[in-house]
């Protein structure tokens, strides 16, 4: 389905995303509660005390480095919605993020916000759903190049880590460097995309179907080929430098969330577990990679050499602030919105003076 001008509906939500998000919310805590401390073999007595840890100004010092990291996060919205504002983006940012966070279906509702606030200042919708596309899409393929900088790092760099992570490592990196390759090159080439859209109709009819969301797989791929290409022409470096300093600030606060649990491992070794944890968040099956990303990312911590307690409360005490600091944000910011919209009903342009 399409909108009014031509952009792309939202997927109606049924029971069956209900129940898949409800369902990946009790594999979360069941893996958090349970998995966490049998599968590395420890215990919460131990997280627990590497948690305490944390005093108030090194609290401090880590919500100010997610602060950091969510502002910069603004010029990739920017960019990707040319006249959106970096308080509005902030503002944007910090409310999908909550929804995605903590509730049932969040990713889709996050997505259904941000258009809401996107729309009530005077976006169009294809101007929004084109912003969507591309973060999205910039979201996946960054999370996917981390790895291979994690890859790189441990096949080359001072790493001491067991040949089996080494051979995993040179998988990540092979695959994960073509499918940023192709991505890219899918946006480049007339050529490339004509054949990934007769790859695609050819799938589909091995499974009976013609269409794609109603659509025809090449006048979608073509149309939304163009829309990226044009987003990434006019906004691609701003996004490039905000999703970087985005990365880099978050790293710093899973870094010092290391050190104040007192984790020692060497730098190297942090940034290859970091990277393997955004993988993790494209891959897990649970509301933002919870649970999954955990036990993952703490195991690969103690396969580098961690302990497993302090191991353990990194992945824990990282994760405190990613899934759960976040939300005082993210609710201040909807409610201020929320405000400003029902105070000022008609502030919202007219069709004819939406910015494109």
């Amino acid at each position: 389905m399409s909108g009014a001008d031509g952009a792309p509906a939202l997927r109606r939500l049924t029971w069956r995303d209900g129940l898949s998000s409800l369902l990946g919310i009790v594999v979360a805590t069941l893996l958090i509660a349970y998995g966490l401390p049998q599968f590395l073999d420890t215990s919460w007595s131990q997280i627990g005390t590497q948690l305490g840890r944390v005093r108030p100004g090194t609290a401090l010092v880590m919500g100010l480095l997610l602060l950091a990291g969510l502002f910069s996060y603004t010029w990739v919205l920017s960019g990707s919605l040319p006249g959106l504002g970096h308080v509005q983006a902030l503002k944007a940012n910090a409310v999908s993020a909550t929804a995605a966070n903590l509730l049932p279906l969040g990713g889709a509702v996050g997505i259904a916000l941000m258009a809401a606030m996107f729309r009530s200042w005077g976006f169009a919708l294809r101007a929004i759903s084109t912003s969507i596309l591309v973060t999205g899409l910039w979201n996946v393929l960054a999370r996917i190049a981390l790895p291979v900088v994690g890859a790189l790092v441990l096949v080359a760099g001072p790493v001491d880590a067991p040949e089996v992570v080494l051979r995993g490592a040179w998988v990540a990196a092979v695959l994960g460097a073509l499918l940023v390759v192709v991505a890219g090159v899918w946006v480049l080439s007339d050529t490339v995309a004509d054949r990934l859209a007769a790859g695609v109709r050819r799938l589909l009819g091995m499974v009976g179907r013609t269409t794609v969301r109603d659509q025809a797989p090449d006048r979608l791929l073509t149309d939304q080929r163009h829309r990226v290409a044009h987003v990434v022409r006019t906004g691609g470096l701003p996004m490039a430098l905000g999703m970087t300093g985005q990365f880099v600030l978050l790293f710093g606060l899973y870094w010092f969330a290391a050190r104040v649990v007192g984790l020692d491992l060497p730098l190297a070794e942090l940034v290859c577990a970091y990277t393997f944890r955004q993988l993790l968040t494209v891959v897990a099956v649970t509301p933002g990679g919870l649970g999954v990303t955990e036990v993952g990312t703490a195991g690969m911590l103690v396969l580098l050499g961690g302990d497993p307690g302090a191991a353990s409360a990194t992945a824990l005490l990282y994760a405190i602030y990613a899934h759960v600091v976040v939300v005082p944000f993210g609710v201040a910011a909807l409610v201020a919105w929320w405000l400003g919209h029902a105070l000022a009903p008609g502030s919202a342009q007219e069709p004819s003076n939406l910015r494109t």
